[in-house]
């Protein structure tokens, strides 16, 4: 340390050091009281304090640098990018734009509610936001924070605790919400782009009974779906008895036309057996018929003794009585046929 003090005591004692030294350090002075840099995504707005054209210049400054008059003129600098104003409970906060405490809304039903919102705008018109608001980061301060909290406090106030969890019902609050923050913002040259309702919460108490009632609610629509699917079991039981019911009634039917076929397949049988039956004696009876009237004819006699000459073939000896009543002599065929009553 002694060392470096040394070296530069001895630069300063030299001249040809000590003097750009001093000239270099006034240029640079000079040059930041009378010069403004406007960087990217920045706009300048330049103010003169006095004279005949003392007030905000109309028209802005574009990125560069800008000379100023020191004690007469200032240049005052406006973001045009997205601007992020975070309402938010939450530790982890963004690192981007503002941040500040949550919205504690009392809603229509005399409950408190924490919503985290986030409101995304940027500087439309920054003549009118000088103009009408002020310089620097008044227009957060003066105008985005406590219209957002207002708009929100107004249209979500609304609203029920009930609807706070109906999606549609709180949608349709927050664009109400957004209509009146987008007609606020416009009048004073800031433009908004889009109010979002990250989360919300109620009081701890209340959460408690919400959640009971819920958990009330859940078990009333357990115990209707438990008894309609009860009454439905029944039915489908009665449904299912009365077509077993009718298969069975179907079935009896079925088997009496079955048996009532068979019946009849049978007496149809026993019907045509019988018919045959009758046809074969008749043609039996009719045959015999026929046979008794051939016998009957005049060649009867003919075949008598044919049947018997050809019974009489083998006979070689026979003795029968040749005298008295009832004799028989069998060299007689004639004699003997008459016996036979052939004629």
């Amino acid at each position: 340390m002694d060392t470096l003090f040394r070296v530069v005591r001895y630069l300063f004692s030299r001249r040809w050091f000590s003097i750009p030294l001093v000239f270099f350090i006034a240029g640079w002075w000079l040059s930041s009281c009378t010069t403004v840099y406007v960087g990217p995504a920045e706009v300048g707005m330049r103010q003169v304090y006095f004279g005949n054209n003392s007030g905000i210049r109309k028209t802005p400054l574009q990125t560069g640098t800008h000379l100023v008059i020191p004690n007469y003129e200032r240049v005052h600098i406006f973001p045009t990018d997205l601007q992020a104003l975070n309402m938010s409970s939450s530790p982890e906060r963004t690192q981007s734009g503002r941040t500040h405490d949550p919205i504690v809304i009392q809603i229509a039903d005399s409950y408190k509610v924490t919503v985290d919102a986030t409101v995304l705008y940027r500087i439309k018109d920054p003549h009118r936001v000088i103009t009408m608001i002020g310089p620097g980061k008044m227009y957060e301060s003066s105008v985005v924070i406590p219209t957002a909290d207002n708009a929100l406090r107004k249209a979500l106030g609304e609203l029920t605790a009930e609807e706070f969890y109906q999606g549609d019902k709180r949608l349709r609050q927050t664009k109400l919400a957004s209509d009146m923050l987008r007609a606020e913002f416009d009048s004073k040259g800031i433009e908004l782009v889009k109010l979002l309702i990250r989360q919300f919460s109620y009081d701890k108490a209340y959460q408690h009974q919400i959640e009971q009632r819920k958990i009330q609610d859940q078990m009333v629509f357990k115990n209707r779906a438990e008894s309609a699917a009860a009454r439905e079991d029944a039915r489908k039981r009665e449904i299912i008895s009365m077509g077993q019911a009718a298969v069975q009634v179907e079935r009896e039917k079925g088997a009496r036309d079955v048996a009532q076929l068979l019946s009849d397949a049978n007496l149809y049988q026993r019907t045509k057996a019988a018919e045959g039956d009758l046809l074969v004696k008749s043609a039996q009876a009719q045959g015999t018929e026929l046979e008794n009237h051939a016998l009957e004819g005049a060649g009867a006699q003919a075949m008598v003794g044919q049947k018997l000459a050809d019974l009489m073939k083998g006979v070689r000896v026979i003795i029968v009585p040749s005298t008295g009543q009832g004799s028989t002599n069998p060299l007689n065929i004639s004699d003997l046929l008459r016996q036979f009553e052939v004629k």
